[in-house]
């Protein structure tokens, strides 16, 4: 069948957050982002999660136009990290024009508690730093650790470029409390449909649409119906038909309301280029 047949009608879609550097997508990620093409994804940003792959996800950007990226250290690697690399490297990749467009997925893991919690919340700080220091957003990863979240937020430097809390399950109640303390964004990934994912859904129906993103953490967090399979950036216009059905709205109109904030969000992804 021609992909043309499958393409959705007038989306101009932005996933705001996944991981194609990884093994996952080795052998077919021409043909994984083809297919994100026609789903009418636009672009995608790559995370980086340590040194190997934030350059990782520069190389991507050079190769795929429709990719642009962030860089930073994942919490569970927050043991003995240093962040000298992330300085030269951004200073280069600035210096180049590459589509360096956040610093992330940096923040706190208090779930698997992979490193100390002390480490992470110290990286999570000099990250923090380098990012006010490069006036860039910061893309956070955050679980059952919102209190020293908000806390460290609150003590270091101004979030002068943003910042988006990535894969937000939580209530409406805390995405309600994040917005109004710390004027994050909020990325909504496949767990919107999870049949479980009822506190999810409610707060979807009543956070501010204009903080809200769109996102596939691919190749993790897979929507339904896949739910189970690899996950890819092609897969978020079912997260934003979920969305757009929880709110009562067209699919388009959400589709251009959270492209709309992925660029206020991320600047450096031009309006131009989407």
């Amino acid at each position: 069948m021609s992909s043309e047949k499958h393409r959705l009608p007038d989306l101009r879609l932005i996933d705001t957050h996944a991981h194609l550097d990884g093994p996952e997508f080795e052998h077919d990620l021409d043909e994984v982002m083809q297919r994100a093409a026609v789903a009418g994804v636009a672009k995608v940003v790559c995370m980086g999660q340590d040194e190997p792959t934030s350059r990782a996800a520069i190389s991507l950007t050079r190769r795929m136009p429709a990719v642009a990226c962030a860089v930073g250290i994942h919490p569970h690697l927050a043991a003995g990290a240093r962040t000298d690399w992330m300085v030269s490297l951004l200073a280069e990749a600035l210096e180049d024009g590459d589509r360096v467009v956040a610093i992330g997925e940096v923040g706190l893991d208090y779930h698997y508690d992979f490193s100390e919690r002390s480490q992470q919340r110290s990286l999570f700080a000099d990250q923090l730093a380098i990012a006010a220091q490069h006036t860039l957003p910061v893309v956070i990863h955050c679980r059952k650790a919102y209190d020293d979240l908000s806390a460290i937020l609150k003590s270091g430097p101004p979030l002068g470029a943003g910042a988006v809390v990535h894969c937000f399950t939580g209530s409406f109640e805390l995405g309600e409390r994040l917005i109004a303390e710390h004027d994050v964004y909020l990325g909504i990934g496949g767990a919107v449909t999870f049949k479980n994912a009822r506190e999810l859904q409610e707060a979807v129906k009543l956070l501010p649409l204009h903080r809200l993103v769109l996102e596939t953490d691919c190749p993790y967090m897979t929507p339904v119906p896949y739910r189970g399979n690899r996950n890819e950036p092609a897969h978020v216009g079912l997260t934003c038909a979920a969305v757009a059905s929880l709110r009562g709205m067209s699919t388009q109109d959400l589709a251009a309301q959270t492209t709309e904030n992925a660029l206020r969000l991320f600047p450096r992804l031009t309006a131009s280029s989407v």
